[in-house]
């Protein structure tokens, strides 16, 4: 398989607790998953607009020593940032600084999976650039896999927003997504409720639904299969949601969804976050890492 990200790179600025100091950490939920992707040792490609400033150097930097291929970065203005703060639960809040102008071409050409998602597809010009590309993928036999990863203070008024992912969503094959969105999505309404009349529309996709501590349900067809998450010591969750889209990924981007192999992705997608929850950051792991909790715990069902 050959991957393709495309969407936003940020520099995350992770405050201390109690203090106001930060650190300078490359994030964004597509590089994130484009550098989880290399570390599992897929080999992946990522576009996207990169800022000529020292930030963008940091960035530059991380995808190449990550061995992520970087030739569709077109240069852009100043790095968008994100200042977040982890709460005493483990959980990160966000507060952006974001420009999003992406319009560079971005060629197809023996790609397996396109993934995207986040407010790459949701915010700024940029956003109808990538969608218009996930229509081209998905016209060409290319697997598009797609996760919303809501940020509701940059997305705005809901219902626009409703409208996009809904089109996205009908674009792809694969689409993971968070109980947290799909509430944010769909007001009192159940996650799995909505998560289902997606994967009950035209065309063959299956909709994982993320639900932290939870683990993950994923619905195909009329199967639901559900996967506990390992019991870690938690720092922080920063990336966790993106490890898990990496994870399982590896094991689904060429498209061949059966059950077995649905279980699996699920069963590494929690313990790859897990891995990731136990550290501070986007550190992602290692298959070895993954296989390691896999063989250690008894939570999460073969």
């Amino acid at each position: 398989m050959t991957f393709l990200v495309i969407g936003e790179s940020i520099v995350d600025l992770i405050g201390s607790p109690g203090a106001w100091r930060f650190s300078a950490v490359p994030g964004g939920s597509p590089l994130n998953v484009a550098v989880a992707l290399a570390t599992l040792g897929q080999p992946v490609r990522f576009a996207s607009e990169i800022g000529g400033d020292f930030f963008g150097e940091l960035l530059r930097d991380h995808l190449g020593r990550h061995g992520v291929g970087h030739g569709d970065l077109v240069p852009g203005g100043a790095t968008s940032l994100a200042f977040a703060r982890i709460g005493a639960d483990g959980s990160a809040s966000y507060d952006f600084r974001f420009d999003w102008r992406f319009s560079g071409p971005v060629s197809l050409d023996g790609v397996t999976c396109l993934h995207t998602g986040s407010l790459a597809t949701l915010a700024g010009p940029g956003a109808a650039h990538v969608r218009e590309v996930m229509q081209a993928a998905a016209q060409s036999g290319v697997v598009v896999s797609y996760d919303p990863n809501i940020r509701p203070s940059l997305i705005g008024d809901r219902e626009p927003a409703l409208k996009l992912v809904e089109e996205c969503v009908r674009l792809s094959r694969l689409v993971k997504v968070s109980a947290e969105d799909l509430a944010w999505l769909y007001p009192g309404e159940p996650d799995l409720d909505a998560a289902t009349r997606w994967a009950a529309w035209p065309g063959e996709r299956l909709v994982v639904v993320t639900q932290g501590g939870d683990g993950a349900t994923a619905i195909l067809g009329d199967t639901v299969i559900t996967c506990p998450a390992p019991v870690v010591d938690l720092v922080d969750t920063v990336g966790a949601g993106d490890t898990f889209t990496a994870a399982y990924l590896a094991v689904l981007g060429d498209g061949e969804f059966t059950v077995d192999r649905v279980r699996d992705a699920l069963r590494r997608g929690c313990a790859a976050a897990a891995v990731v929850c136990t550290r501070e950051g986007a550190a992602p792991p290692s298959p070895q890492e993954i296989d390691g909790l896999l063989s250690s715990v008894s939570s999460i069902p073969v």
